[in-house]
């Protein structure tokens, strides 16, 4: 059986990346996608894995995004491959001609959902009347032609399967990313704090600057990217103009490089604005970190509050707080944060989305099963 993943851009080395990533090359699938950035996908070190790029797309926030839509709607892949999954909200416009199919749903699209108004706030006012314009013509054709065309969908957290029931009106099983646990180590604590994101307006890094500038003896390390030419770059641009002395931005590494990071660091922390799961918080907990993390979304269905980390209001005094009970005695909670990890491990990832695809007549199950495993 021969399986192909369409996903929206491989420009970063980010969770969804890794996870696609991780999936083809179990599934021994073809990787779909557009504007390949391949150190990022060097640096993610999953060998082995075809990817078929689409090409480059503008640089124009709203236009970049039109035009991957337009790119997966005119591709033709059906005499290549014998089954589709999706990741992303692009890559679904493919669907109409790929079947049979899934979608691994990380969340449907928040810029014109459930962020609409906070992504058309922080926009420049001349740009606003145009995004506030592609809003409705992407959520016209999302609405109307690609999600019908998806046959089944599974959300990544309990928080995403709310989100698809409420704009999509669907309903979806769920199955949470995957960690390759064996991977990560617990270290020696080097005397710092770890902050992994992409360079988004929505992961909220304001607040842990102004957390930490509370806590001048602490030092915070952020890694992390962002995509050239979207509202992230000025998003980058101003947060590199507010570190604090005890703050430094390390930028993209690769995974040896993340790895030794996350064993080394005394804990943990992120921001993100009901983040939809939040895979860097189970890679912390497999390196037997706490995390620090606003009491919102996926948080809620990884951390255990007062075993692996704390959950908190997204304010910078509740943060330090929590930055501090933990920098009291960081390595009491390795064994609970190691242990809570083993539950999101890839293997239980790759059983699950197996047991999906078995369970569903519309796929031809024996012969995809058989050739899985």
């Amino acid at each position: 059986m021969r399986i192909a993943i369409f996903h929206d851009f491989m420009e970063n080395a980010g969770g969804s990346e890794k996870m696609m990533l991780q999936a083809a090359k179990e599934f021994r699938a073809t990787i779909i996608t557009t504007n390949v950035n391949y150190e990022a996908v060097k640096a993610m070190q999953i060998k082995g894995v075809e990817i078929i790029d689409l090409g480059r797309t503008p640089k124009h926030f709203i236009l970049k995004h039109l035009v991957i839509c337009a790119k997966f709607f005119l591709c033709d892949f059906r005499k290549d491959f014998d089954f589709f999954i999706f990741s992303g909200n692009r890559s679904i416009f493919a669907a109409y001609r790929h079947r049979p199919n899934f979608w691994y749903c990380n969340s449907p699209e928040r810029s014109v959902f459930d962020l609409y108004e906070f992504y058309k706030k922080i926009l420049p006012p001349h740009n606003r009347i145009l995004f506030a314009a592609s809003a409705v013509l992407f959520r016209l054709a999302y609405l109307g032609f690609a999600v019908p065309n998806v046959q089944h969908i599974i959300a990544n957290s309990e928080n995403v399967k709310k989100r698809i029931s409420t704009y999509l009106k669907r309903d979806s099983a769920i199955i949470h990313p995957p960690v390759e646990t064996g991977n990560f180590r617990h270290g020696r604590n080097g005397g710092y704090w770890l902050s992994v994101n992409r360079l988004y307006p929505g992961k909220r890094l304001e607040l842990q600057l102004e957390a930490f500038k509370m806590m001048p003896d602490e030092k915070l390390v952020i890694i992390g990217g962002h995509v050239e030419g979207d509202v992230s770059e000025q998003y980058m641009g101003k947060i590199l103009g507010m570190l604090p002395e005890n703050v430094s931005a390390a930028g993209v590494v690769d995974e040896d490089e993340l790895v030794g990071l996350y064993a080394g660091c005394r804990g943990f922390v992120t921001t993100s604005m009901d983040e939809d799961f939040g895979l860097t918080a189970v890679e912390a907990m497999a390196s037997g970190k706490a995390v620090v993390a606003v009491d919102e979304g996926g948080y809620r269905e990884t951390i255990v509050h007062g075993k692996t980390g704390y959950l908190v209001r997204p304010d910078p005094h509740a943060i330090a707080d929590a930055v501090r009970k933990i920098s009291k005695k960081p390595g009491s909670y390795k064994g609970d944060c190691i242990e809570r990890a083993r539950e999101f491990d890839l293997k239980i990832f790759i059983d699950k989305m197996k047991n999906e695809i078995r369970g569903h007549s519309w796929l031809n199950a024996e012969c995809l099963c058989r050739k899985m495993d």
